[in-house]
């Protein structure tokens, strides 16, 4: 089973480091995370969600790259 993330080249954030950019994750990411909250609520298929699950990982891994 491959992974869409080569580990080489993005390194998987750590729970530490998502602790520690929480509050950072929390504001940057602000409207992927209620759309894909919002989308959850409304549809409860979680294949309905995977493409605003996609958005906040991509914003996610996109800030921790800026750190």
């Amino acid at each position: 089973m491959g992974s869409t993330v080569d580990a080489a080249v993005n390194r998987v954030p750590t729970s530490s480091v998502l602790m520690a950019t929480a509050k950072h994750i929390g504001t940057k990411c602000r409207g992927e995370n209620v759309a894909f909250m919002k989308c959850k609520k409304d549809d409860p298929n979680p294949e309905k969600c995977l493409d605003k699950g996609r958005q906040v990982t991509q914003c996610v891994l996109h800030l921790l790259s800026l750190i």
